[in-house]
Order: structure tokens, then C-alpha cells, then sequence
């Protein structure tokens, strides 16, 4: 979301650096393809040399904007010290203690200690913001801002027909779930619900798409062989076709425990595909009639949920692919999304610094 959202700010306009506070991936290469510059402080490597590199490259900004947890707290030492304007941004929503590091915890929480003393606070949904503010996040300037996608991009196709062309499959309803391996996106509840689909005689494909989605997981091969999938089961790893996949996939799946506004579910909804989502985050805000929203760890709902959406009559699909997309063009679209930073760093430009 970050990288688009910068490819959609007014450069003409805002000057924009990016640190990374951790080694510099795929999107930070994309970034600097893009002549923005991308620093990366890895904490991990040397914790104070990192810190203190923070410290330098901020020093001649106008306004720090950061985007998770760690770095809205590194961020706000940082604002602080050099008496610049802050804005923080929350994108998750699930602090559980079983599915977080401890020490991710303990900085969401005490970041909320300081939250009244930033300039602003970007919250990525509705159900974010409201799950931060009841944990003690206050400011008078707590926005929703949701996640942006490219809806050019994102567009409705002919569905399997891709997946017919580049993968040595039948003509079977295709599944799919995008998603890193993570605890959070609960694959254990994603494959269980595909084991009782399989088990009521529905056929399938499930295609993985994400990071260490791949057949070196060895964690994750044993799962498919322990729900006895390996036959109805494709891992594609990270992909750059993600748009085509999405388009061609009867239903995308999320089954997360827990999230802040995935972005899997408006690009599929972008792409005239319907969803089933775990009630979590800001999931039921993204699908709501366009698909269907089950509670988390629940493979029985799961599944029903998706053999539900596997038989809408052609008509029933249609209509809610095409509400669907709409209500991502309505609220969504990636100019929109970024008019309405570009709005927040003027509003917080002109006010009186935090104390």
C-alpha cells in the first residue's frame, strides 16, 4: 500500500524519502525505480548505528510519516527530538497474545501512552481505529484512510481461462488465497475447511500465492498432506500475475485470524470475484453482501461459506461481482485514497506543533 501510495503522490509537491528500519526488499528496489530514496537502518544488524542513521536522514524533513508500530514509536523519538510534525499509521488489529511477539504487544501499547502528543494518526479502516481507541489511542486527529488499489488494474476477466492456459488443470472451480506465511493468516484453518469441501465431494483447486509459499515450507507441505490435499493443492510462491489470478479465481478466500485492511479482498472485489472472509479487522467493512464473512477459526463455517459462494446461480454472481467492484471504485481508488493524505499534510502543516 505504501508503494502505491507514493506512486500516486504529487511529486510535484512533496519531496518523499523512505526508511526501512529493516532490510530493503523487492518494493524498496521498485521504490528507487521510481527516483524515490530508499534507506535502509536495519535494526537488526546494528541496533544504535541504525538508530541513529534515523535520526540524520530525518533531520531536514517537514513532516515524518510512519506506518506501523515500531516505527511510529522510533518515529515519534525522532519528531520529538528534532521538533517535527508526526503522523503515525495503523494497519493491524489483532494484539492477541498468541498470534504477536511480545514486544510488538508491548510497543502498540505504549505507543497509545503517547498517542495524544502526535500530529496525526492514519487508521486503515473503521474497525481498526475503533479496536486502537478502546486500548487508549487518543488524538483529535484520528483518521480513517483506507487502503488504495489501482482499479485499471484490477478488472474483471473471463474466469479459469487463465489458469487453463498457464497451469495443466481441468476445468474445476479455482480457489484462491493470497497471503505470506504467518501465523496470522491461520493456514491450519484454511486447510482444514478445504479437507470438509473435499470431503463433501466438491472439486477444486486451491491455488497459494505469497511470500514462502512455496514447495521449500515444509511446515506448510506437511499440513496439505496431513488434511490429504496434496492433489487439489498448487503453491505458486510470491508472483507478479497476481492481477490475472484474481480475475480467473471462482471465489478468493482469506482466513486469517487476524488483519487490519487486507488488500487481497478489494483487488479481488476489483476484480469481479466474490470473497469469503473471516470476520477480523476491517474484513466485513471490504466484503459486506459482496461475498460472505464468517467467524475466525472456524473451518466448518469456512467451508460452508465457500461452498455457498462455489453455488450462486450465474445471475446471484454476477450481481454481486459487479456491486462489488463498484463499491471499490466509490470508496477505494487509489487517487482518491492518496487526495486524502495529500489533504492530512496540509491540514497538519498549518496547525500549532504537538506539544
Amino acid at each position: 500500500m505504501l508503494y502505491r501510495l507514493l506512486q500516486a503522490t504529487n511529486r510535484e509537491l512533496y519531496e518523499v524519502d523512505v526508511i526501512c528500519l529493516t532490510e530493503m526488499d523487492v518494493y524498496g528496489e521498485l521504490l528507487q525505480q521510481h527516483h524515490i530514496n530508499v534507506y535502509s537502518c536495519n535494526l537488526k544488524t546494528d541496533f544504535l548505528k541504525a538508530i541513529w542513521q534515523c535520526f540524520r536522514l530525518c533531520k531536514q524533513s517537514d513532516i515524518i510519516q510512519t506506518w506501523m508500530y515500531h516505527s511510529n514509536f522510533i518515529g515519534f523519538l525522532i519528531a520529538k527530538t528534532w521538533r517535527k510534525k508526526i503522523i503515525w499509521g495503523i494497519h493491524h488489529s489483532n494484539l492477541e497474545k498468541h498470534s504477536n511477539k511480545r514486544t510488538t504487544i508491548w510497543i502498540a501499547k505504549l505507543c497509545a501512552s503517547f498517542s495524544r502528543y502526535v500530529d496525526g494518526i492514519v487508521s486503515c479502516g473503521p474497525q481498526v481505529k475503533a479496536i486502537h481507541e478502546a486500548i487508549g489511542y487518543t488524538n483529535n486527529q484520528h483518521h480513517v484512510i483506507v487502503n488504495g488499489i489501482e482499479t485499471d488494474l484490477f478488472r474483471p476477466s473471463v474466469k479459469r481461462v487463465y489458469y487453463q492456459t498457464h497451469f495443466a488443470i481441468e476445468d474445476k472451480p479455482i480457489i484462491l488465497h493470497v497471503g505470506r506465511w504467518d501465523p496470522l493468516k491461520d493456514y491450519p484453518n484454511l486447510l482444514a475447511s478445504m479437507r470438509l469441501l473435499q470431503q463433501r465431494g466438491q472439486d477444486f483447486y486451491l491455488f497459494l500465492v505469497g511470500l514462502d509459499i512455496d514447495e521449500a515450507n515444509q511446515q506448510l507441505l506437511a499440513l496439505i498432506r496431513q488434511e490429504k490435499l496434496s492433489d487439489y493443492v498448487w503453491l505458486l510462491g510470491c508472483r507478479e500475475d497476481i492481477p490475472q489470478l484474481m480475475a480467473a479465481a471462482d471465489v478468493l478466500v482469506l482466513s486469517s485470524a487476524g488483519e487490519g485492511l487486507p488488500n487481497v479482498l478489494v483487488e479481488a472485489l476489483a476484480s469481479g470475484t466474490c470473497c469469503v472472509t473471516t470476520d477480523v479487522g476491517d474484513c466485513r467493512y471490504i466484503v459486506g453482501d459482496y461475498g460472505e464473512v464468517v467467524s475466525a477459526k472456524d473451518a466448518t463455517a469456512l467451508a460452508q461459506a465457500i461452498a455457498m459462494v462455489l453455488h450462486y446461480n450465474e445471475q446471484q454472481y454476477e450481481t454481486k461481482a459487479r456491486l462489488g467492484r463498484e463499491h471499490v471504485i466509490a470508496h477505494f481508488h487509489l487517487p482518491y485514497i492518496a487526495e486524502q493524505y495529500q489533504a492530512l499534510y496540509e491540514q497538519v502543516c498549518i496547525c500549532e506543533p504537538s506539544k
